[in-house]
């Protein structure tokens, strides 16, 4: 295309990455020593999926990504999922886009991510869901058993009814695949089986919806959605590219979730005031409701309405997430410039979001669990149009299953704050939360990381201790200063995570590590 090599980015130092490599640094350390070495912007080799990639680090980085540039950069990820669930090469987005079937699939997402209705739906799934799920688990777990085992097989049995209607063998599907790539990665054979029997599954649905119209009326799926705007005359090869593009919503839906959930509750268990201050938060939500309000009665601006735990979730992802923060893969649909560099028309692009992330300016005590980073309304928005914090992403491209994934993942914490206790076990001294390294599509931490001896809640002395009350008055007004001044002197009882958060103060610990 004419650009010369002098223009592009430089080329990483690869002996210096193979060094850190083989010294055993994690992937995060690794990329944030190459940025040190060669600036914003450099350029590395990924074979056989990629080839030439060039890295983007930093604030100006995430803007140019998810704002100045958003329109002009294509999707690149999906793709590779695609590939590796199919055995075959799979289009990515643009490409999809000019075909009769990818708007097909492109519309129905639209219209079912932006269904209000089929939101409202889904949100009586989950809170109804929650409270059968906590049902089994209080009948059948042990104390002995991690309720992790047990938690991820409900979460995406849950997603596969919200998307497919009553979908036990869909579910199971994705279960196995979820499993096996936990277990043997992206592009292990069994994952290619479960992209197989999933074409097998939604081929006999589609069919069934065909014979049986009347099975289906009023029902907000996904699938349905597809139905309708495909007027039920799917042919082989749109069936199969709608299977492939299903079970790519729902590994990146269901992987961004269940390592969310899975730290989230860890965070929120290994310290014992902020636990206290989310079950009165939800206690104050419940009590606003009416006198016998459950968890059941509440609706999805009733959850959305959870400053602290909603800030919660932002923190799990921001510190533990993989898309987009860990990997933001992008095509450049024409020449651009970044810091100085060109950018070729088709060149894939990494943006390295968690750049940010860990970066001390924008996060004091980046690798701590601070939800309080976020319960200020307006800077909150500002560090979101700063694009300081991208959990979800920005711009055309953001999440469209956000509002879903929050909504449930509320209930499901709500749910279990209410009535059990736990006990967090690690692999660290004293049972404390390691510090997640792991690059993406990689859980060994995060599966190190256990929920255990699960039990009947112990009510508090009284309803609503004070110190809990403040905060949770303090995260629905975003009043930080004002709760630290009127909440209780705490005792000085050390728990899994307390004295890392630069707001520690606030749950009745030291302000700086001990």
């Amino acid at each position: 295309d004419g650009t010369k090599e002098e223009e592009l980015p430089p080329w990483a130092d690869m002996f210096k990455v193979l060094q850190d490599a083989l010294s055993g640094r994690p992937f995060d350390v690794v990329l944030l020593n190459m940025r040190a070495r060669h600036g914003d912007a450099f350029r590395i080799y990924i074979p056989n999926l990629f080839g030439e990639t060039i890295v983007l680090m930093g604030r100006e980085a995430n803007q140019f990504v998810f704002t100045e540039q958003d329109k002009y950069l294509d999707q690149a990820l999906g793709g590779v999922v695609g590939t590796a669930v199919s055995g075959k090469k799979t289009m990515g987005t643009k490409e999809r886009k000019t075909t009769e079937a990818g708007k097909i699939f492109d519309k129905a997402s639209a219209n079912f991510f932006a269904n209000k209705g089929a939101l409202k739906r889904a949100t009586e799934i989950f809170v109804t869901s929650a409270g059968v799920f906590c049902d089994r688990m209080d009948r059948e777990v042990t104390a002995d058993m991690n309720v992790f085992e047990t938690l991820w097989r409900y979460v995406v049995q849950t997603n596969a009814d919200m998307l497919y209607g009553e979908g036990q063998n869909a579910g199971s599907i994705v279960c196995n695949t979820i499993d096996s790539i936990n277990k043997k990665g992206l592009f292990a054979p069994e994952v290619r089986q479960a992209g197989e029997e999933l074409r097998l599954v939604l081929d006999n649905r589609y069919k069934d919806r065909i014979v049986n119209p009347s099975n289906y009326e009023g029902e907000d799926t996904l699938f349905e959605e597809f139905f309708r705007l495909s007027e039920g005359r799917a042919d082989e090869e749109m069936l199969a590219g709608f299977q492939q593009f299903m079970l790519t919503l729902q590994l990146a839906a269901n992987g961004n979730q269940l390592v969310t959930i899975r730290w989230l509750m860890s965070h929120v268990y290994a310290d014992p005031d902020l636990l206290r201050a989310i079950r009165a938060e939800v206690q104050a939500k419940l009590d606003a409701k009416g006198k016998d309000a459950t968890i059941q009665s509440l609706e999805l601006d009733d959850l959305l309405d959870l400053t602290l735990t909603n800030a919660c979730i932002t923190e799990a992802v921001r510190l533990h997430s993989d898309i987009p923060s860990k990997l933001t893969l992008r095509q450049a649909e024409i020449e651009m410039a970044f810091g100085g560099f060109k950018i070729p028309k088709g060149a894939t692009i990494f943006l390295y979001a968690d750049a940010v992330h860990k970066d001390e300016t924008y996060f004091p005590n980046n690798a701590s669990f601070c939800p309080h980073r976020y319960t200020d309304k307006e800077t909150f928005n500002k560090m979101q149009m700063d694009r300081e914090i991208t959990t979800f992403g920005h711009g055309r491209k953001r999440c469209t299953g956000e509002l879903h994934a929050r909504s449930q993942i509320s209930a499901l914490l709500a749910a279990f704050v209410m009535r059990f206790d736990m006990d967090l076990r690690t692999n660290e001294p004293d049972n404390r939360i390691p510090e997640d390294h792991d690059g993406p599509f990689v859980f060994d931490t995060a599966n190190s990381v256990c929920l255990v001896n699960m039990r009947q809640r112990i009510e508090d002395v009284v309803a609503v201790s004070p110190t809990a009350q403040a905060m949770a008055t303090a995260a629905y007004l975003g009043r930080l200063e004002e709760a630290s001044a009127s909440a209780p002197a705490a005792d000085e009882t050390s728990s899994a995570s307390k004295g890392t958060c630069p707001f520690s103060s606030l749950f009745g610990g030291a302000t700086k590590s001990e």
